[in-house]
């Protein structure tokens, strides 16, 4: 199976562990500045064990990639589960500079950005689903 990843910079990759960082260091120093815990304390706490949690459980969802083979395409989106369309059911691919679109039935389909990914992985994949294999589609 192909696939092209989309490199991701440092802040989109550690978007979770940062900003629940943040919040508890917040948290801990308003633990330390008040004279009473507040709610306040308390909740930003709770947001940063809660981002930490999300990352724990997500896994790597902070990546981008395509990969297809003969069969199937699957296309996993920034903090988005995996969507997987075998070709037989694809009326249309169109892969453009800037977006890859599946178009399938009557009002489904997804629709991808490439910006971010390397100019020869989008080439790759436009030859791959060039409009002489969208004829296989009609």
């Amino acid at each position: 199976m192909q696939k092209i990843e989309k490199h991701n910079g440092f802040f989109r990759r550690h978007y979770y562990s940062l900003f629940g960082s943040f919040y508890l260091i917040i948290a801990v120093a308003m633990f330390f500045i008040e004279d009473s815990s507040s709610v306040m304390s308390y909740g930003y706490f709770a947001f940063g064990i809660g981002y930490f949690v999300v990352q724990y459980f997500s896994g790597g969802s902070t990546e981008e990639y395509i990969s297809w083979d003969h069969d199937k395409i699957v296309l996993k989106q920034w903090t988005q589960k995996e969507v997987s369309f075998t070709l037989a059911e694809i009326d249309h691919i169109n892969v453009s500079d800037y977006n890859l679109t599946i178009k399938k039935g009557a009002a489904a389909g997804t629709m991808m950005e490439l910006r971010g990914f390397k100019p020869e992985d989008i080439q790759q994949l436009q030859e791959d689903f060039s409009s002489e294999v969208n004829l296989q589609f009609a």
